[in-house]
């Protein structure tokens, strides 16, 4: 076992000291889960460095639309990279856009599976991450902190569209859908005066916020967080530091990034503030007026506990980045949440739909409470080389797993409502051992 795929050692801390920081592009994803867990303490930063995701192939196009996402290659190559709103079909339905197919050819060949079904391997990739996928925003590949409202505009409205679906999918009477609906569209309000995209995420992580009751203030990590000139690690980077390239190109290896060398000298984006373009900062480059220094993610500095799903803490890349903030003294780390998000939903009897693929293990039916499919695909078991529903027991397994991270908060808060969220608890926080106390 490689150092990267070892269970990853934890203690547990508490809030308290550890306060949770969410560090990403949506107001509707991880950080919501993560306001929701914790009960809107901590800090609440939107990472408007990044772009609110981008079809392959398409990144110059300038307006935002949304499409769907597949799966291109059996090593998990899709055509797009989601990041700021993404919505499945509905709630507890397959979802294989993020499938670990490489997994189960281990368990059957892929080759044979696509022969049973009279196509090829790439076919049946697309085939069924198709229809068991997700919607997405894409856009630009700019900085949100500078996209205009009025260029998102119509995808925002694409994706509020595709999150109603979901709902109406989800839920097959009128009387549920009415109050989901409600609290779907409170946290993902129509586009208003907002200037930008990033106060239009501002003003739905600060309704959420509102929700549970606090008023914290909602950050940009442009325009709040980040130091214009690039922090105290530029300046090693800059001349050379033996110890801090090397501490940065030990974890791009382990992360599958690239390595600072002659084409790639420093590890961050000049940013500009007014048209939100990124370009790799280099020894000779000028930074303007209305530009920004930025980090790539390694070199991050004074970002503390950086609440991610439990379920990452063994991921390489999340490894990566903790070892390069505790060699290069940054002051950026990260923590780590479970939650009783699926548990919490005993005791939801609102009748949902269930989609064909799980309704073996529901006794065929096509309609039963919330509890009962929840648990349901929790007892599914794995798949198992030779079960005649070997399918249907990997896209559960993989549907899990997806939810374990994702968890898709903003249509579980719709479809579970206040009941499922005053059930919610944090299970477990922690931190990698010998994290340092902030």
């Amino acid at each position: 076992m490689t150092a990267a795929a070892e269970p990853a050692r934890l203690r547990a801390v508490s809030s308290a000291d550890f306060p949770p920081t969410a560090l990403y592009q949506s107001p509707w994803t991880v950080s919501l889960a993560i306001a929701f867990a914790f009960r809107g303490a901590g800090t609440y930063v939107i990472d408007d460095i990044d772009n609110a995701g981008v079809e392959r192939g398409n990144e110059d196009q300038p307006l935002f639309r949304v499409v769907r996402k597949e799966v291109m290659s059996k090593k998990g190559w899709t055509n797009c990279r989601p990041l700021s709103a993404f919505c499945p079909d509905g709630l507890l339905h397959p979802q294989l856009a993020r499938a670990d197919y490489a997994g189960l050819d281990r368990i059957v060949p892929l080759a044979v599976l696509a022969r049973e079904r009279g196509t090829t391997v790439p076919r049946l990739l697309r085939t069924t991450s198709l229809p068991h996928g997700l919607w997405s925003l894409a856009g630009p590949d700019r900085a949100i902190t500078a996209v205009p409202r009025h260029t998102a505009a119509a995808g925002i409205s694409e994706i509020i569209a595709r999150h109603e679906e979901a709902v109406i999918r989800t839920l097959p009477r009128e009387q549920d859908r009415a109050p989901a609906l409600r609290r779907l569209r409170h946290l993902m309000p129509d586009p208003g005066s907002e200037p930008t995209l990033l106060e239009y995420f501002r003003t739905c992580r600060g309704r959420a916020l509102s929700l549970l009751g606090t008023s914290a203030t909602v950050l940009s990590a442009a325009r709040d967080l980040l130091p214009g000139d690039g922090g105290k690690l530029l300046p090693r980077f800059r001349h050379g530091d033996p110890h801090a390239v090397g501490a940065y190109n030990t974890a791009a290896r382990l992360q599958g990034s690239r390595t600072l060398g002659q084409d790639h000298p420093l590890p961050y984006y000049v940013v500009d503030l007014h048209d939100g373009r990124r370009l790799p900062l280099s020894h000779g480059t000028a930074v303007g007026q209305g530009q920004i220094i930025a980090p790539k993610i390694l070199a991050m500095e004074g970002m503390a506990n950086m609440a991610l799903p439990l379920d990452t803490a063994s991921r390489a890349t999340i490894r990566a980045r903790e070892s390069a903030y505790r060699e290069l003294d940054s002051g950026s780390s990260q923590t780590f949440y479970e939650t009783n998000w699926l548990p919490a939903l005993r005791g939801c009897r609102t009748e949902v739909s269930v989609h064909g693929l799980f309704r073996p293990f529901v006794g065929g039916r096509a309609k039963v409470p919330l509890e009962d499919l929840a648990d349901a695909l929790v007892h599914a078991g794995p798949p198992v080389v030779g079960q005649e529903d070997l399918w249907n027991r990997w896209a559960a397994a993989e549907t899990l797993k997806d939810l374990a991270t994702w968890q898709y908060p903003l249509l579980m808060w719709a479809v579970a409502g206040e009941d499922w969220l005053a059930r919610l608890q944090v299970l477990r926080y922690a931190a990698y051992e010998n994290a340092p106390h902030t």
